[in-house]
């Protein structure tokens, strides 16, 4: 299964692309939302990044307070305005990467010394 890396660059608030297959990506698995990584393995020599996001293979946003990989269901709270309160049943990913993760989030916080557009191309829309 091929992953779907997104890396941004705080300093320029470029975002960039890139796909990784099972091999690239095996040094991803087991790493935990807001942990650095050095993405030497993607041909960034000398940068680092830290991990702010990702969701799993069906679409579901990865969220940092639950723990292991794979989908849970967690209650959330929400204020209505009139003092009320509902409790809603969401499902979401654990804050471990595993090989069903289908998109990370990355930001740069360790500059090399190539250019992201050099290295990956061309940046993403939005």
């Amino acid at each position: 299964m091929e992953t779907k890396i997104v890396v941004s660059d705080p300093k320029t608030g470029e975002s960039f692309n890139k796909v990784l297959n099972s091999e690239e990506m095996e040094t991803l698995i087991g790493k935990k939302l807001g942990e650095n990584v050095a993405l030497s393995f993607m041909g960034l020599d000398g940068y680092e990044a830290q991990i702010t996001g990702g969701s799993y293979m069906t679409g579901m946003p990865m969220r940092n307070d639950v723990d292991g990989i794979g989908l849970k269901k967690i209650l959330i709270g929400k204020e209505l305005g009139n003092n009320e309160n509902i409790r809603l049943k969401k499902s979401v990913a654990g804050n471990t990467i595993s090989q069903f993760t289908s998109q990370v989030n990355l930001k740069i916080t360790k500059q090399g010394e190539k250019s992201l557009k050099e290295v990956l191309g061309k940046k993403t829309d939005g």
